[in-house]
């Protein structure tokens, strides 16, 4: 079977630089590692019972054990040598990948955001700036009907939203009181999450359950808004259910083909151009595992740069419990956003943005509540219902800053296909460690503002990471000597390979969710990769 253009993974990278190259005419091979859903069997908010269901997105989520468990990183803590645990990678194998489970946070980085080093002194520039990716941003959130507001203070001017900014939540206007009295803002947050229909699709119901995958079908995860319009153009052949093994090398050290599998057992796959968009840790995980005489180390990893410079979720947050009833469950999850801090306010600390949140999976529905709440008998019902939607959490996320030493390598151990697992070494720096208690103090501050008893735990990644927002494996730059793809996303000294996800980002943009920067930078790659196809035949 040959395309024009294979892409391995089909989410919010992968699935937008399908779409745009389908529209422009090009045969398009579509890889998923994982199932097509389907939101109106497969969800569990389809049904009564839902929170005794196994919930499928999570059961994708662990199918693969990516991750060697076995490794953990040693570094020094308080004069103490002490172990991170291993990574806890949260992603989901599906048609539409991540954005299955994503809540829609859809953000345009700041523009200081691209050039960190030359505005603050640390980290790294990006070889390109917001102006060049301003206009892919706008095609992006056209896409999937953002919603949000204009006039946010943090970020540059800009065009009017696709849709208007949901109305605050009462969890949101009670903690944005909060905020105001600590001496920051609370802005509604830039979602795809339509707030009116775009395309056929319903608008965002306000169900709260954004995690469990749009039972509504009204979420822009990228199996709704952007695999049927692709489909459409009848140059989209969607591969679900089939696993890419390796890419074969050829003499002159191209990629020549890929060998995956599916049910009906292996193929080899060619195309005229390779995109590669399985996520911060598949997509080195793929390069490093594939070899040839003049790729000894792995794809594009001539200069051992590939999987170095890994970012995680550097994230914290803070419990507690609001004096009424609020129903911190309903509307949608993360409506509002704190973006005072994104700019680093001196040479020891990230930048971060704080959030908050009426439930954290889980623990969303009354069940699982009762389950947390003391007590038996007649007295445990009633205090399960008289609490139940006032829990609330605040949290704050920050970037991580890259380091050459923070990398994937392969690990000796396999995994069910004999493919090696990946070994991460990852820990903090004294700047990220400063960042967390920084934003721990921000979020205790906060919370003393708002009507509760205060914060009942407070937690954080320094010692057990959770990774939603990963990257940096695979940066972009224009030297090939720090860094893997260049500005366009294609593999430095390779004629015919891109990569279209997370690892290309230099810097993680402050803390606002890489989403949309993901799908504005495919869009671009996107574009490349048809004008050096185009050039092929005039």
């Amino acid at each position: 079977m040959d395309f024009d253009i294979i892409i391995i993974g089909s989410g919010a990278g992968g699935g937008m630089a399908a779409l745009r190259l389908c529209q422009q005419g090009f045969k398009v091979g579509l890889l998923e590692r994982g199932p097509r859903f389907n939101p109106r069997k497969d969800y569990i908010m389809n049904y009564p019972d839902w929170e005794q269901r196994k919930d499928p997105l999570d059961h994708a989520r662990q199918t693969e054990q990516t991750i060697d468990r076995d490794y953990r990183t040693e570094f020094i803590y308080n004069d103490k040598q002490v172990n991170r645990s291993s990574l806890n990678y949260h992603r989901v194998h599906g048609v539409g990948g991540s954005t299955l489970h994503y809540q829609g946070e859809a953000h345009r980085f700041a523009e200081h955001a691209f050039r960190t080093n030359s505005e603050f002194g640390w980290s790294v520039d990006w070889p390109i700036g917001y102006s060049d990716l301003a206009p892919y941003y706008a095609q992006a959130e056209q896409l999937l009907g953002v919603a949000g507001a204009q006039g946010n203070p943090f970020k540059p001017e800009r065009e009017a939203f696709p849709t208007p900014a949901h109305n605050l939540s009462a969890k949101s206007q009670i903690m944005a009181a909060a905020a105001s009295k600590a001496g920051f803002s609370l802005l509604p947050n830039t979602l795809a999450l339509p707030s009116k229909s775009i395309d056929g699709r319903k608008p965002c119901q306000h169900s709260g359950a954004c995690n469990y995958g749009c039972v509504f079908q009204a979420k822009s995860s990228i199996d709704q808004a952007i695999i049927p319009p692709a489909e459409k153009t009848g140059n989209l052949t969607l591969l679900s259910e089939t696993r890419v093994l390796n890419l074969n090398i050829d003499d002159a050290g191209e990629v020549s083909s890929i060998n995956c599998v599916d049910a009906n057992g292996a193929k080899r796959l060619t195309a005229k151009r390779y995109v590669l968009a399985g996520g911060a840790i598949e997509t080195p995980r793929l390069m490093l595992s594939s070899t040839g005489s003049k790729q000894v180390n792995g794809l594009g990893n001539n200069n051992d740069q590939v999987g170095r410079y890994f970012m995680e979720t550097v994230y914290c947050k803070a419990k507690f419990a609001l004096n009424s009833d609020t129903k911190t469950y309903t509307g949608p999850p993360l409506d509002a956003r704190v973006w005072d801090f994104c700019k680093p306010h001196n040479k020891h600390t990230n930048g971060f943005v704080l959030g908050l949140a009426g439930y954290l999976h889980p623990s969303i529905g009354p069940s699982s509540h009762a389950i947390r709440t003391p007590g038996i008998g007649r007295s445990h019902l009633a205090r399960s219902k008289a609490t139940f939607g006032q829990d609330i959490y605040v949290f704050g996320i920050a970037e991580q800053e890259p380091l050459a030493s923070n990398r994937l390598t392969l690990s000796n151990n396999n995994d069910s296909r004999g493919q090696a697992k990946i070994k991460v070494h990852c820990k903090y720096s004294e700047r990220d460690q400063h960042t967390i208690e920084v934003i721990k103090d921000t979020l205790r501050k906060w919370v003393s503002h708002a009507p509760s008893d205060g914060v009942t735990s407070i937690s954080d990644t320094l010692f057990g990471s959770s990774a939603t927002h990963v990257g940096g494996t695979c940066r972009m730059g224009n030297l090939a000597a720090t860094s893997v793809v260049d500005s366009f996303g294609k593999v430095h000294g390779q004629k015919n390979c891109y990569i279209a996800d997370a690892s290309v980002l230099p810097t993680q943009g402050a803390g606002d969710s890489p989403s949309l920067t993901i799908q504005a930078l495919a869009l671009r790659t996107a574009d490349r990769i048809a004008a050096d196809l185009n050039s092929l035949s005039t």
